[in-house]
């Protein structure tokens, strides 16, 4: 289960393992209430009577609650010295904006409810630092790739889980099984606990300020943001329209969701198990660069097995990416800063979150989808080619403080 670390220790204690299988439960239940209906969610909204504009808002929503969450969550965690009580509210927060979703449906109902979501979504900044402290600072890249293989490997299993629960019993299923995911975790995280560390510095206002600006994490936050614009935009905007439109059926959205998130977990698996030896730099322009021209080469997909085959060489790109930008972000200040390292960062690439699929709506509009997918793959180009200039690996910044 733990790897060890550089010194030839376990990383663990004996009350940090039953923490961490505490908590790996808890960020599975997380991430399947927020994922569990994202296959169908796009689709379910156009059939309801929502434009594709209205999906974009729809969609952006829970990525703009989370921008405006983010930093003033990482700032008071590391001020309390706390994580337990923000990731309970996030949990919380996820049950009853999926059971909103079951009850109360409309195009504008379902911005809000996703809203609801984004506050829940917006205490990743306090677990991926809980997570983060089981183990050595020098290791922070390595956790970062860990919990997001673990997230990503969730988003696998649920999304094509909601596909068949979609097409066997109705979309409405997969939001109330998104609220039950909600609760368990509320019980888990409630049984397991706060993690016990050294004793708590509390950061001040003037040293956050200081956080906010420092270069590195400004700069692995906007790619990130630029990563997230992709994703949303595509894997989880407007691909399943594409889908739809090439005659896809609810357990084929599942499928494709679930190919995304597969190939993502993987190539998230092996960037923490490379990075060392690769280096973030060249992990991040490589996984930019697959990205954007898998996105230019959708236009020119004509059936669902070659829509597959895209899904997954986007889905190895974008996942070599973000937990390399994820450890850059957290290595690049103290540990007693971490959460307001990743508020800032978590909330910058809200940005991507919320403008992606907002911004990707209207676009789709003018152009077509064909238009909008050759406009994200120049974006993520630009992203590599900003990256391949700018990105200074950990070494580097070692030396540098």
């Amino acid at each position: 289960m733990s790897q060890p670390t550089r010194d030839g220790r376990d990383p663990f204690t004996a009350p940090g393992i039953r923490q961490w299988v505490g908590f790996t439960i808890v960020v599975c239940c997380f991430w399947a209430s927020l994922y569990v209906y994202i296959p169908t969610l796009a689709v379910y909204a156009t059939s309801i009577g929502a434009s594709l504009t209205m999906v974009g808002l729809m969609i952006g929503s829970y990525g703009f609650v989370q921008f405006l969450l983010r930093i003033p969550t990482g700032y008071l965690s590391d001020r309390l010295g706390k994580r337990v009580p923000f990731i309970l509210v996030g949990l919380a927060a996820n049950a009853a904006g999926a059971a909103g979703m079951a009850l109360l449906a409309s195009p504008w109902m379902l911005v809000l409810w996703r809203g609801v979501h984004g506050i829940g979504a917006a205490s990743y900044v306090t677990s991926s630092v809980y997570f983060a402290a089981f183990f050595r600072p020098e290791n922070a890249t390595r956790a970062a790739g860990l919990m997001v293989a673990i997230t990503s490997g969730t988003q696998v299993a649920v999304s094509l889980l909601g596909g068949m629960l979609a097409e066997s019993y109705g979309v409405v299923t997969t939001f109330w099984a998104a609220a039950v995911f909600g609760v368990v975790g509320l019980l888990v995280m409630a049984v397991t606990g706060e993690r016990r560390t050294k004793k708590h510095t509390p950061i001040s206002l003037g040293r956050f300020a200081r956080v906010i600006t420092v270069p590195q994490l400004l700069i692995v936050a906007g790619l990130a943001a630029v990563n997230q614009y992709l994703t949303f935009a595509l894997t989880m905007g407007f691909v399943p329209v594409l889908a739809d439109r090439l005659g896809a059926s609810n357990t084929d959205l599942g499928v494709l969701t679930t190919i995304g998130f597969g190939s993502y977990t993987v190539s998230a698996l092996l960037a923490a198990w490379t990075v060392s030896r690769i280096g973030e730099r060249r992990l991040v322009v490589a996984g930019s660069a697959a990205t954007a021209l898998t996105s230019l080469a959708l236009p020119l997909v004509a059936n669902i097995p070659q829509l597959y085959v895209a899904q997954a060489l986007n889905g190895l790109g974008r996942g070599v990416v973000f937990p390399v930008l994820m450890g850059l972000a957290i290595t690049s200040v103290p540990e007693n800063e971490r959460a307001s390292a990743m508020g800032v960062f978590q909330a910058i690439y809200a940005i991507g979150m919320f403008a992606g699929p907002a911004t990707a709506g209207a676009i789709a509009e003018v152009v077509g989808l064909s238009g909008l997918f050759v406009f994200v793959g120049a974006l993520g180009l630009a992203g590599a080619l900003v990256a391949a200039a700018t990105i200074r690996d950990v070494g580097a910044l070692k030396l540098s403080r």
